[in-house]
């Protein structure tokens, strides 16, 4: 971030920092979203909080903030009734999305601590398997917005995941690089982002998940991965 920073003061440019689903997260001793000149949020379904649908956008200077709001609420004018001034957006919460939201912001320091133990769980009792879980770099704080481990082969993950749902536990995979999408392909090789596409899946972590729940998933999991190792 610091990198990204210092270009963006040097050629003028604004940084847009896409915090979708790092709410809760920290790096170098401040919250991930407060390092751009504008920072976006994810409160869809599976979001740390949510809203059902829709999201965030912050920044520190007021004149951005205020020409944001501006231009999402289709770029009314505030001093004629029925008049816009340009081209805008629908781009508006409704109430009762965002009320919603508000009674899980309330509760957002009790959900992020499940959220950690959760993670916790999962690496207690599948300590000794051949997954890899990610870990939190130097100066990082992570949300553990979702579990995420990475198999040995595409086959074995792909397995495991099928062999999951038979049990009724479901598992998403990690998301595809957008080169390898029809609307954005490129010849271009990216082999990290290509690797753990292939070899990622996020495990349940949603928060009312309790620890004897995670401890059963984990068992189906070394059940599985006994089988396929013998």
């Amino acid at each position: 971030m610091g990198a990204l920073q210092a270009l963006c003061t040097e050629n003028d440019l604004f940084l847009v920092e896409d915090a979708a689903e790092a709410f809760g997260s920290w790096y170098d001793g401040k919250s991930v979203g407060g390092f751009g000149d504008f920072s976006t949020f994810s409160f869809f379904a599976n979001k740390t909080i949510t809203t059902g649908e829709g999201g965030m956008v912050t920044s520190k200077n007021i004149e951005l903030v205020e020409r944001a709001a501006y231009l999402k609420s289709q770029s009314v004018s505030s001093s004629r009734e029925y008049w816009h001034d340009e081209v805008g957006f629908n781009f508006r919460m409704t109430n009762i999305c965002a009320a919603i939201g508000l009674a899980q912001l309330e509760r957002a320091a009790q959900i992020l601590e499940k959220k950690r133990a959760i993670n916790y769980w999962y690496v207690k009792y599948l300590d000794g398997t051949d997954l890899q879980f990610q870990r939190e770099e130097v100066l990082a704080t992570s949300s553990y917005w979702m579990v995420t481990v990475l198999a040995p082969s595409e086959l074995l993950r792909d397995g495991l995941r099928e062999h999951l749902k038979t049990h009724g536990v479901e598992t998403r995979p990690m998301f595809f690089p957008a080169h390898r999408m029809p609307a954005f392909y490129s010849k271009a090789s990216f082999p990290v982002a290509e690797q753990l596409s292939g070899k990622g899946m996020n495990l349940p972590s949603y928060p009312d998940l309790s620890e004897a729940e995670v401890e059963a998933i984990c068992k189906l999991i070394r059940a599985f991965i006994d089988s396929a190792d013998t």
